[in-house]
């Protein structure tokens, strides 16, 4: 389709009418227009036209994808018996020592097998052929043989006296019991750890909740001043001082806030959580009344109840065990052995056979082995003995040390209490006489940082009171049985 130019409509010699082209021109103008629009269009929005995804394409913009998006962190209810519990199901340190004492029950199985009888199953296939001058000494070389020989059926044994065998087994046995009390005192670590962990939590949410508290009341006493200073009853200094302060328990609320993450970490990590998931607690710090406990039946109870005392006992057993196997040693040994076999060169023309053994072994010289191996067991029992006492002491100073510890809580709760109490209307009183003009707010900034203290010294007397808790919970070997009933 050719369009007639401009110049061809304009020209008087064509003949054509003003009506004839004035449609051409207005249709000229409007595609001139539309092209000049789309380039401008292509130009000015890079993703709507053929121009735009050639500079798209020039230029990716990076955008975030699901895939390559952190998953959202989530986070899962825990009351502090479900974590204990948890803890004790999947914790690391707890599966590897439930793991070794599997592996204890194990040897044992090994050891008692060796007091049994064995048997098993042989066949012999053989074919010779040999030198008779190497049995006749003959000076000329002649071949015997070829010689075939099939023989099969079963053999047994089994050890009728051996001393030093039979305590091995002992030993083994009450290593089974030894594993186990080692797995309890884990278990108890464990159960300590997270317990530990999860009031450290509670204290930080705690000082985190009471920084938002003092963030809020700072910021009403800066617009106080503030406001007073407008009307002139005020001093800048006033509103300067205020101002700090409010700063100060702004910092004080974003190291709380951070603490509060970070231990909740290392709980995440004593629970062996997912890294998805988050513990979120729904317990709170309580002070409660507790049964009074005497420092002597304490004491008595912790010498029951310790895993480390029943681990003690089994070490002492396996030491006495080892000597004695040691003394053993000089003991006769007997053992039994024998076998049946169908024996013949061909299986058409074997016959049945049988063989019996009973040996006797009854050492008479060992070069002093067996008189050092005694002397080094006795030594051993020492070392062990001297263990029982070091340990003993231990438990003593710490179940002392547990008692007084929440004796001494107990009364710090108290006085916290009542120093929070105090520091509020110590504020409260501040504020009144600094809204009047009675004052500055050098009172008033002064209280703030008391009642700081004293939120800090409610929290930290309510920690040590839960902690000490925990103490003696240990120190008596009772921290499974307190936290997760």
């Amino acid at each position: 389709m050719i369009v007639p130019g401009c110049g061809a409509c304009s020209s008087p010699s064509t003949g054509i009418s003003a009506s004839a082209w004035l449609p051409t021109v207005v249709l000229c103008v409007l595609l001139f227009h539309g092209l000049l629009c789309g380039a401008s269009l292509a130009q000015v929005d890079p993703a709507s036209g053929a121009q735009g995804q050639s500079v798209s394409a020039a230029h990716p913009v990076p955008q975030a994808s699901a895939a390559s998006s952190a998953p959202p962190v989530q986070s899962v209810q825990l009351t502090l018996k479900d974590a204990v519990q948890l803890a004790l199901k999947q914790n690391p340190q707890a599966v590897k020592q439930r793991r070794f004492f599997l592996e204890s029950e194990r040897s044992r199985q090994i050891a008692r097998s060796a007091l049994l009888p064995q048997a098993n199953l042989a066949a012999t296939a053989s074919l010779d052929q040999y030198n008779v001058a190497v049995v006749e000494r003959t000076s000329g070389r002649v071949a015997a043989g070829p010689y075939q020989y099939i023989a099969a059926g079963p053999a047994y044994s089994q050890t009728i006296f051996d001393l030093p065998l039979f305590r091995s087994y002992q030993i083994s046995r009450e290593g089974v019991r030894e594993a186990r009390a080692q797995e309890n005192v884990t278990r108890e670590d464990v159960a300590a750890s997270v317990v530990t962990q999860y009031i450290l939590v509670l204290r930080a949410i705690a000082t985190y909740e009471a920084a938002k508290t003092r963030v809020a009341l700072a910021q009403r006493l800066y617009e106080q001043a503030a406001s007073l200073e407008k009307t002139g009853v005020g001093l800048k200094i006033d509103t300067t001082r205020a101002r700090v302060e409010l700063q100060n328990e702004r910092q004080n609320l974003t190291d709380a806030q951070t603490l509060t993450h970070t231990t909740n970490y290392v709980l995440a990590e004593l629970l062996d959580l997912p890294r998805e998931l988050d513990p979120a607690l729904t317990d709170r710090m309580e002070f409660f009344a507790l049964p009074e406990v005497e420092q002597t039946a304490a004491i008595k109870l912790a010498f029951a109840n310790r895993p480390e005392m029943k681990a003690q006992v089994s070490e002492e057993r396996i030491a006495l065990l080892q000597r004695k196997s040691t003394q053993d040693e000089r003991a006769p040994k007997i053992d039994f052995s024998g076998d049946w076999q169908y024996q013949g060169a061909r299986f058409n023309n074997g016959i049945p056979t049988y063989s019996y053994e009973l040996g006797l072994n009854l050492p008479l010289f060992t070069g002093g082995r067996i008189h050092a191996e005694i002397a080094r067991a006795g030594l051993e029992q020492q070392r062990i003995d001297q263990n029982r006492r070091l340990l003993e002491a231990r438990i003593v100073r710490e179940v002392k040390s547990a008692l007084d510890e929440l004796d001494a809580a107990r009364s710090n709760v108290e006085v916290a209490n009542l120093g929070l109490q105090l520091a509020n209307d110590e504020v409260a009183q501040a504020e009144r006489r600094f809204a009047a003009g009675v004052t500055t707010n050098v009172e008033v900034v002064t209280a703030q940082d008391a009642l700081a203290r004293a939120n800090a010294n409610q929290i930290d007397a309510l920690y040590r009171f839960n902690q000490s808790r925990v103490n003696l919970a240990q120190a008596m070997g009772e921290v499974q049985n307190t936290y997760t009933k």
